[in-house]
């Protein structure tokens, strides 16, 4: 059985003030090679949000910015079972009213003592990159047309062009849907939230792979 806990980071650095809530993830397995691959996840959990408060700092001081910064990390248990978890963690730097949002996901088997990939998700012979990218781009569609009106359409088409889903995104799962994760820096200036777009197992269920079907699919 996985049990995670919520850890905080609560401190100052002159106007930064940091919470950071991130998981530490314990497991009763007597097995050796499982706890030193549980220590290697929750090590790599802890450096990326040392890392995020490195970065915040670094740019308070290069940029010399004027006011209070929030630096603020959060993250939700999408997925807890059979020794298989999937965990969203965003990172958010508020700098007065400008709202900045990225995020990491951590998704492991402990059984297999490995990082699950979306390759892990779908049959081997499915081009599901091309799935993924038509349910996102639809999903982009709808929320650039809401913006649509305060833009020009010049800017408009600009932004459709420049939009770019990279091979490999970030996304986690809660056993009745596929969540695909984009930062609001990827689409564009006025969308100031992380965007997600949940794809339903059961809509592509038969491109999951038998792995996906038995552990992770819920009926």
């Amino acid at each position: 059985m996985i049990n995670i806990a919520g850890k905080l980071i609560s401190n100052k650095v002159n106007n930064i003030r940091f919470f950071l809530n991130y998981p530490k993830i314990d497991i009763e397995e007597e097995n050796d090679h499982v706890q030193k691959f549980v220590e290697v996840v929750n090590k790599s959990i802890k450096n990326e949000v040392d890392i995020f408060e490195d970065i915040v700092i670094n740019t308070y001081f290069e940029e010399n910015i004027i006011g209070n910064v929030n630096a603020i990390s959060e993250f939700q248990i999408a997925f807890n079972r059979g020794n298989i978890i999937s965990m969203p963690m965003e990172f958010t730097q508020i700098i007065g009213l400008t709202d900045i949002s990225h995020i990491y996901s951590y998704n492991y088997d402990f059984n297999l003592m490995k990082k699950i990939t979306l390759n892990d998700l779908f049959k081997q012979d499915i081009d599901f990159e091309k799935i993924i990218e038509s349910y996102v781009m639809e999903g982009i569609y709808e929320i650039l047309d809401n913006y649509k009106s305060n833009m020009t359409y010049g800017v408009y088409e600009l932004m459709m062009e420049a939009i770019y889903i990279c091979d490999d995104p970030v996304f986690y799962f809660n056993g009745r849907e596929l969540v695909i994760c984009i930062s609001s820096f990827e689409l564009t200036s006025q969308v100031d939230n992380l965007i997600e777009f949940p794809i339903s197992f059961k809509k592509i269920k038969n491109i999951l792979s038998d792995y996906a079907l038995r552990n992770i699919y819920l009926y």
